[in-house]
């Protein structure tokens, strides 16, 4: 466990496992309300088998602290190419769910030698002014502590009791961000490397027809279904993720 701190003096929280040595790097990004406490921990014991593993905080996220009042993708980009660079990577492989896949397709975008290939699994990127409302509806912190109170005790856990609320707030205004001036299809075709949209069949956010749409966008993407899953992480098991997800990355570089 460690951190480095960035140019705006926030520390960002990452682990890495497996030796670097002879292994590809595989870079795991959480979502928005996730650390790396909890999104991605259960699969690390077997994709190490494979990769050297890096697992990132995003600012405000986690153990990652955050010095601005509010969060931007611009930021969180930067700070995953800060943490690159710190660690030396000439080359990865990105694995993001949720927001950590669609700061996956801007690393992509903004480094386009840097990553070999990509996974976005469960990346919400068509937006209604509707969804946005309800998204924002949903993340009120007294509204979730009210009706969705094991879920706010798990925020508590991964963010702190003094930070959950402020955060919850900050991802509201970042969904809205998103949606008015976030990725168009415009840009994300320009994704040249593998890529591959992974969506549960039960997703409630993300529905399939969306990754479908998305996945025929990029010109070396394609799309992985999983059975009985919904939107949150932990819906997810690790087969048939986990083989996937290695497969993909060990393979579809050389294809």
């Amino acid at each position: 466990m460690t951190e480095i701190i960035v140019d705006d003096g926030t520390k960002i929280h990452f682990e890495s496992f497996g030796s670097k040595p002879g292994k590809p790097a595989l870079l795991l990004l959480p979502g928005w309300l996730g650390s790396i406490s909890v999104q991605w921990r259960p699969f690390v014991a077997e994709l190490v088998k494979d990769f050297w593993v890096i697992m990132v905080d995003l600012r405000s996220h986690g153990r990652s602290t955050n010095t601005q009042p509010n969060l931007t993708l611009d930021n969180m980009l930067q700070d995953i190419i800060t943490l690159i660079d710190h660690l030396q990577i000439p080359q990865l492989h990105v694995a993001g769910y949720s927001l950590g896949g669609y700061l996956g397709m801007m690393l992509a975008l903004s480094q386009p030698r840097l990553v070999s290939t990509l996974l976005v699994h469960a990346t919400k990127f068509y937006w209604t002014a509707e969804t946005v409302t309800r998204m924002r509806e949903q993340l009120e912190p007294d509204t979730m502590a009210q009706k969705a109170p094991g879920y706010a005790d798990q925020l508590v856990k991964e963010h702190g009791a003094r930070h959950w609320r402020e955060l919850v707030r900050q991802v509201a205004d970042l969904i809205t961000l998103m949606a008015e001036k976030g990725l168009t299809e415009g840009m994300v075709r320009r994704i040249q490397i593998p890529t591959l949209f992974c969506v549960g069949d039960r997703d409630e956010l993300v529905p399939v027809n969306e990754a479908y749409r998305l996945s025929r966008i990029l010109p070396n993407a394609g799309l992985f279904v999983l059975p009985h899953v919904r939107h949150p992480f932990q819906t997810v098991k690790p087969i048939p993720f986990v083989p996937m997800m290695r497969h993909f990355h060990l393979t579809a570089q050389k294809s």
